[in-house]
């Protein structure tokens, strides 16, 4: 079982990555609608990395972004963006929701076990974060429309970008 400073530290180095992921895929996008849902979720990503600071300062973890995070970053939009939209869907899904909603889902149950509402709350933020972008892939691949499929990221975000 991790400290809750350590999944703090998780979850700040997947949103680095994750978005430096999306951005390099915005960048190779081949259509301005395959950008515009790369940017929507870099944004995602953005927006959450900075939520996460006040929490991660409260409890003395370091907000540093790591170049090795952003080199995981790189390494994994270099590994998809040659794929079919299709492809690149499927694989999203996948690595999201059978790597980090379960990782992230057990922090969440460790800091309910730990009886830390407010640490469970940050953590079940977390998960529906990753659930909403799983969730997006999951509409792409059935041909949802493209503010249908981005909807369940849009209500993350702050300051949405438009569709």
């Amino acid at each position: 079982m991790s400290t809750y400073a350590e999944a703090l530290l998780e979850f700040y180095s997947g949103e680095v990555l994750g978005e430096t992921a999306y951005s390099a895929l915005a960048a190779a996008a081949r259509n301005d609608g395959e950008r515009r849902k790369w940017e929507t979720l870099l944004q995602l990503e953005t927006e959450t990395k900075a939520w996460l600071r006040a929490p991660m300062v409260a409890h003395g973890v370091s907000i540093e972004e790591l170049a090795a995070d952003r080199q995981r970053g790189v390494a994994a939009a270099d590994q998809i963006k040659q794929l079919s939209w299709k492809e690149q869907m499927q694989g999203l899904h996948d690595a999201i929701g059978g790597r980090f909603v379960p990782l992230y889902q057990g922090h969440a149950d460790a800091a309910k076990a730990r009886g830390e509402a407010g640490e469970e709350a940050v953590c079940l933020y977390m998960v529906e974060h990753e659930k909403a972008q799983v969730e997006f892939a999951r509409r792409e691949l059935t041909g949802e429309s493209a503010p249908r499929s981005l909807e369940p990221v849009v209500k993350f975000l702050k300051y949405p970008l438009g569709v």
